[in-house]
């Protein structure tokens, strides 16, 4: 008798080691909807439905564990070499069943609360990311960072972007905004609003979208109401062959006062974490289009 109790003594401190250990293995995360998704730990079958979420997952450490992504997910490079699932307009629901994943990132504006609900109660465990500011992206790399297995990745690479976002406004805060007017397409006449990152990015680079306050994400324009407007820049994203058109309108030199500047708006307009690099470069157009002084 005199070994039992230090025996239960022993069996108990390994039932509360074993305990700890479980605990602290489990992930208990909250998605951008605010639902709240709990999982045993770190998901070994990720499957990602939306380009930046991937981008994120690869940026955390969390590429090894991703078995499929949506078919517009091309970066980084490794993202292109998975199987796809189409998970925008239309779920593929069965192929997605069929990879048995322990995680389901989704885009938040590509699906309904009623999808996400349909797949929660198949079994499926979803987060939902929405990220819509800069701001956003270093929390979602925060959010990210446990599902890798090593979280310091991720946090690191949060602090990363959060230094150099801070950086970056800090060198523009007190300007004078630009004007700009951002043209996503030319034919038809389309501009973008700030419900996501692009009005967060010119802000942040001492500039304001002129059309910034429509309601709708991509709303269509006309030439007058750009013209009087009266954008400093303009920012075409389709490429530079519009900028005759708006020359012989009047707003650009020699005529108007405006400039003219081509950018690649697709980096900027996906919410991952090569976003603080596009936002570098554009904030070097821009600053080449403000007046002196």
């Amino acid at each position: 008798m005199k070994g039992v109790k230090p025996l239960l003594s022993l069996v108990a401190w390994l039932a509360l080691a074993l305990y700890g250990q479980a605990f602290a293995a489990t992930l208990d995360l909250r998605d951008d909807w605010g639902r709240r998704i709990a999982l045993p730990g770190p998901p070994a079958r990720i499957v990602s439905l939306a380009p930046h979420a991937t981008e994120l997952l690869f940026a955390v450490g969390a590429g090894p564990r991703i078995v499929a992504v949506d078919p517009y997910s091309d970066f980084p490079p490794a993202a292109r070499t998975l199987p796809h699932v189409t998970g925008y307009p239309q779920l593929d629901l069965e192929r997605l069943l069929a990879l048995m994943p322990n995680l389901v990132v989704v885009w938040g504006p590509g699906v309904t609360r009623a999808r996400v609900d349909r797949m929660a109660a198949l079994g499926l465990a979803v987060f939902v990311s929405e990220p819509r500011t800069l701001d956003d992206v270093a929390a979602a790399l925060d959010a990210f960072a446990p599902l890798s297995g090593t979280p310091r990745t991720g946090h690191a690479a949060a602090r990363e972007f959060r230094r150099r976002l801070a950086a970056i406004r800090a060198d523009h805060a007190g300007l004078r905004p630009l004007r700009v007017f951002v043209q996503f397409s030319s034919t038809p006449l389309l501009t973008l609003s700030d419900r996501d990152l692009i009005g967060d990015a010119l802000r942040s680079c001492g500039a304001v979208n002129v059309f910034g306050d429509l309601p709708i994400a991509a709303p269509q324009v006309d030439p007058e109401a750009v013209i009087t407007a009266r954008p400093q820049l303009v920012l075409a994203a389709d490429g530079p062959a519009s900028a005759q058109r708006w020359r012989e309108l009047g707003l650009l030199e020699p005529r108007g006062t405006a400039r003219f500047a081509a950018f690649e708006a697709t980096v900027i307009e996906r919410p991952g974490p090569r976003a603080i690099d596009a936002l570098a470069h554009l904030c070097t157009v821009i600053d080449a289009a403000r007046p002196p002084g």
